[in-house]
């Protein structure tokens, strides 16, 4: 059975790994970026929303929203920002 120096023991190299692993902003990769508690990579790109576009460049998020124009006579496909129209001028 284990003793009470045995528990201490343990809870104490627990916590140790715990502090060795790091938490928080001390995962940031240098130069990367957090963003809504997600980690990036200096120069990576991604894409919270469909109509908006971030970029991680020295620690500093940058993001736009896309502005589309609106066309009549085409389609919102799910997951796209702007429309899509038919290649031959039909409309949908």
């Amino acid at each position: 059975m284990f003793s009470f120096v045995d528990i201490q023991l343990a809870l104490l190299l627990s916590a140790a790994v715990l502090l060795a692993r790091g938490q928080g902003e001390d995962d940031v990769p240098p130069g990367g970026c957090t963003l809504d508690g997600k980690v990036y990579k200096d120069k990576s790109e991604w894409k919270p929303k469909p109509c908006r576009t971030c970029f991680c460049e020295g620690g500093s998020v940058m993001c736009n929203e896309v502005i589309c124009v609106v066309t009549p006579n085409c389609d919102y496909p799910k997951g796209e920002c702007c429309p899509i129209c038919p290649d031959d001028g039909t409309p949908p």
